[in-house]
Parts: C-alpha cells; sequence; structure tokens
C-alpha cells in the first residue's frame, strides 16, 4: 500500500491556503444570495466533496485518464 500523499509546506501555503480562502469567499456569497442556512452548504460541499471519492466514477474516470494519456 502507497503512502497517503501529504502537501508540503509551500503548497500550504500558496496554491491550497489561495483555494480554500477562494472557496470560502465563494459559499459565503452564495449562501448570501440564497439566504440559506449552513446546514444547506454543508449538503452541497458534501456533493462536491464525494465527487472526487475514490469509488466515484469520476476519479476512475481521473486516474484512467492518467494511466492512459495518449488515449484523449
Amino acid at each position: 500500500m502507497s503512502e497517503k500523499w501529504k502537501p508540503t509546506e509551500e503548497q500550504n501555503t500558496g496554491p491550497i491556503s489561495r483555494v480554500s480562502e477562494f472557496f470560502i469567499d465563494e459559499l459565503n456569497e452564495l449562501q448570501e444570495e440564497l439566504d440559506c442556512p449552513d446546514e444547506f452548504i454543508y449538503d452541497f460541499m458534501e456533493a462536491i466533496r464525494n465527487r472526487w471519492s475514490p469509488e466515484s466514477c469520476h476519479t476512475k474516470a481521473r486516474q484512467h485518464k492518467r494511466d492512459n494519456p495518449d488515449a484523449f
């Protein structure tokens, strides 16, 4: 079994931090626009999270594309 991937400190303070702040800002704007409860945002994020589940068809398609770059 391979070791779980971990970002570097530079990745944490750079692109990961930047994207995290962007997501939070966008979700705050969405919540204000919809006037929806936190629970909706939580469920919305869960639906997005599931797209990256190891068992999702999206993950399997991304892996297939990485494994077969000449096929696309």
